[in-house]
Formats: C-alpha cells, structure tokens, sequence
C-alpha cells in the first residue's frame, strides 16, 4: 500500500478544527505509522468507527476528523482513569461527535449492528477475553465492515503458548489471524513488518478483515 506520511495527517483530515499536535504525538505518528492504520479502515465522511482500547485518545480524535461532524467515534476503553482523561481531552478539542464508552472485559459496548469499521491497537494482547470480545465486535459491524487490528510482534516468545505470549505484552499474528477467522471475520490483508523497529527486537503487525456480506 502506497499511503500518504503520517505528518500529513493534519492537513487531511475533516473539517473540524484541530489542536496542534504534541511533539511526542508527532514522533508517534511517524514511528506506529498512524496515518496508514487510519487509512486501512476506508473511512469516509458520516460513517461510524470504534477505537476499542482507545486509551489516550491518539487515534480517536484523528478518527473524528475523518469521519467529519455527521459521523460518530465510539472511544471505547476498561479503564476508567484513561477514560476520564480521553473525556477531558474531548471537551478541551470540541469533538462533539465522539462518545467515551466504558467496556468490559468480555464486551465493549458497542451498538449493534451500526458501525462501518473498528480500530484496535496495540490492545488485543490485552485483553481477558478476546473471543468474546471478537464476538462482540463481530456482531457491532455492518457486513462487509472492515476491521483493522495492529499489535506487538513476540520475539523469543512467538512459538510458545498464547499465555506465554501475552505475559510479554505481545502476540503472534498467525494466532490473531486464527482467532478472527473462528469469529467468522474474512482476511483482506496481514503484514507482519507493517512497523519495523531495527533497533528493538518486535515491531508490530497488521491484520485487516471484514466483516462478510
């Protein structure tokens, strides 16, 4: 995929008005390559998206922008101290079509049946109980909704166990391809050196699937 850098995300992205970017969230975007994830959803302007396991908000409010006024971001998170400081961060930049949701450990809440993407990242190792999550994003999806996962690739541990595994805070994508497909989501697309970190041992992947019609 030929895709646009991600410094340039603030120029594209809605009609909303923006605030500046912090250096330490521009660094993130060049390194996690966050225009291109955002891409990868196929967004357009009024479409609804879920960013499950938002934590600080780096993608929801970039989401906001690409789905414009008319459209809806459902920030979704277990903690309720990230929550509390993404809500913070919502009021501070007006984006009026973006709702924090507190998740559970086995279902993030979201409505059923309405949403043309979701967006996980650097979550899905995570999380307690991801077949059933999977499922609930499954069901929250339009068919032919894509989903975009992106996450920690293991080193030593890729191999092993998937508890093994997510004890590192890292997840083979073979495992993660496998378990989406049991939910009944098709493959589109798995890039296992979608970020390459030369000087660290993992970088991470990316998986994107749909929904089926």
């Amino acid at each position: 995929m030929q895709l646009a850098l991600p410094f340039l995300l603030w120029s594209l992205l809605g009609t909303q008005q923006a605030a500046s970017p912090t250096d330490e969230e521009l660094q993130r975007e060049r390194r996690e390559k966050v225009t291109e994830v955002i891409q990868a959803l196929e967004l357009k302007e009024g479409q609804s998206v879920a960013d499950v396991g938002a934590g600080s908000g780096l993608y929801a409010v970039r989401l906001a922008r690409v789905v414009g006024p008319a459209g809806r971001v459902y920030a979704e998170d277990i903690s309720e101290g990230a929550l509390k400081r993404l809500r913070e961060r919502i009021a501070k930049e007006k984006l009026n079509n973006v709702t924090a949701i507190l998740g559970g450990p086995d279902d993030p809440r979201l409505p059923l049946g309405a949403l043309d993407a979701v967006l996980i990242v650097n979550a899905y190792h995570e999380m307690e109980k991801p077949k059933e999550m999977l499922q609930q994003v499954f069901s929250a999806l339009k068919p032919a909704a894509r989903i975009v996962m992106v996450d920690l690739m293991p080193g030593k541990t890729r191999k092993r166990p998937r508890a093994e595994q997510v004890k590192d805070h890292r997840l083979a994508p073979e495992l993660a391809e496998t378990e989406l497909r049991e939910t009944g989501f098709e493959i589109l697309l798995r890039v296992d050196d979608f970020v390459d970190w030369p000087d660290e041992e993992v970088g991470r992947w990316m998986i994107i699937g749909r929904r089926p019609l």
